[in-house]
């Protein structure tokens, strides 16, 4: 059986006792400590999420930016073709325009030089015509020519 006296008595109270200076020289200290760390612990995952939120966040805006210069890009491309095919087109257009400016008038030059040669050619034929006649006939004809004239 058991036996209930004044020992089991002072071992309760002994016992009581200890928990109170167990519970406050251990216990509560100890889950003071374990609770701050649960919180740093919490307040580091908290950050590298935040951390991790931001790095993604910075990565999508570079990856964003580097689209928008590649369209920068190909837009500057494509304006620089269309600019010098439009300046091709341009200079063509001039050199077109100069070469037929030059080339009426190279032609209005052998117009020209093709009526001045064949009034020398006519008179030349002209001259000679006569000096055949007048070899010809023995005498001159220019001094029939001349009273012809006057």
């Amino acid at each position: 059986m058991i036996n209930l006296d004044q020992t089991l008595l002072v071992q309760m109270v002994n016992f009581i006792i200890l928990v109170l200076v167990l519970n406050y020289l251990l216990y509560k200290p100890l889950l003071k400590i374990i609770d701050e760390r649960k919180e740093r612990i919490e307040g580091t995952l908290e950050e590298a999420e935040r951390m991790m939120k931001e790095a993604e966040r910075k990565l999508e805006e570079y990856n964003s930016r580097i689209r928008q210069a590649r369209q920068q890009a190909q837009q500057i491309v494509a304006e620089g073709r269309l600019k010098a095919s439009e300046e091709q087109k341009r200079i063509l257009a001039s050199v077109r325009k100069e070469t037929e400016e030059r080339l009426e008038k190279l032609q209005r030059e052998l117009e020209a030089q093709k009526a001045s040669a064949r009034e020398v050619l006519r008179r030349q034929a002209e001259v000679l015509s006569i000096r055949i006649a007048e070899r010809v006939l023995g005498r001159s004809i220019q001094e029939g020519k001349r009273g012809e004239a006057q």
